[in-house]
């Protein structure tokens, strides 16, 4: 090859990243995939990740994605069904891992079902153990809020907010870790120590969208600082865009968030606005459509 355009080649490869992905029937299946999931679509996520694992079973992110997916799919399906699905999700997490050990997402997903999942179904405390032990080696973060997980389905609450302490001081600047210990205290009856921790992330990180997401749903499912939920939400939706992940949910669900928060503070004609924002954003979206019919009643 002449060697400008092999030059011109590489660098093509580098720089124009999304073009190759379009050219490879396997990276155009898992793209449609992660448009999919991103718009809470699992069936059809669910679909195209298969498509893309059919034409190429050895890479671990599809396998880890297609998990995701089914995971997501089960919400909404009936016990049976449910039981069919987990166990797909299961050897789903368990391809992703085998295929590609590093990927932490699958392994926290084989801890949640082993420690979760009934022993018939595959459930094995020990084995949620062991990955728990392999995550706190690779990532000590993730690892710290697996020990958290298994002290919470022990119901220690002790070992369960220190190991989230742990994680914070691991990461300091994920908000991941905080969020998860702000809707703990929350379960705890600790209402005012969950707005502390979100307080105190926030004035370190004023500009985490999941921190101040979470700070407006703590704002409406409680009733307390309001005014202040209602202005983080706000700051949020003008944010361009971000990407859509357990911490940080859609702008249609920021928009449901927000009408919950106007509609606590009795601002019923604001309320309405954001509902039918996040409605207009996903007509899916059940709470904001049962909002909304609940104001229009």
């Amino acid at each position: 090859m002449n060697p400008a355009l092999r030059l011109l080649f590489a660098f093509s490869l580098q720089l124009c990243a999304f073009s190759i992905l379009h050219a490879q029937p396997d990276r155009t299946a898992y793209a449609e995939g992660m448009r999919a999931l991103r718009a809470n679509d699992a069936p059809t996520a669910v679909n195209r990740f298969e498509r893309a694992i059919a034409l190429n079973d050895r890479v671990g992110e599809y396998h880890l994605r297609l998990g995701l997916a089914l995971g997501q799919d089960a919400f909404s399906a009936n016990p049976v069904r449910q039981a069919l699905i987990a166990r797909r999700v299961k050897q789903s997490f368990e391809r992703a891992v085998e295929l590609d050990p590093s990927l932490v997402e699958a392994r926290e997903g084989l801890l949640f079902f082993y420690a979760f999942a009934p022993s018939v179904m595959g459930g094995s405390p020990e084995k949620a153990r062991e990955q728990q032990r392999e995550l706190l080696r690779r990532d000590p973060m993730r690892g710290h809020m697996a020990t958290a997980t298994l002290a919470l389905r022990d119901k220690d609450t002790v070992t369960t907010e220190r190991a989230l302490r742990q994680a914070m001081a691991a990461a300091p600047d994920s908000a991941a870790p905080v969020i998860t210990l702000a809707q703990r205290q929350q379960a705890w009856g600790r209402t005012a120590a969950a707005f502390q921790t979100l307080e105190a992330f926030l004035t370190r990180r004023p500009d985490d969208v999941a921190a101040r997401i979470q700070f407006g749903r703590l704002a409406g499912t409680t009733g307390q600082q309001l005014a202040r939920g209602e202005r983080l939400l706000r700051e949020v939706l003008t944010v361009p865009s971000w990407e859509v992940n357990q911490y940080r949910p859609s702008k249609a669900s920021v928009h449901y968030r927000l009408g919950v928060v106007l509609t606590k503070a009795g601002k019923t004609a604001d309320a309405r606005a954001a509902y039918e924002a996040a409605v207009r954003l996903d007509p899916k979206l059940k709470p904001a459509r049962e909002a909304l019919a609940e104001l229009r009643g």
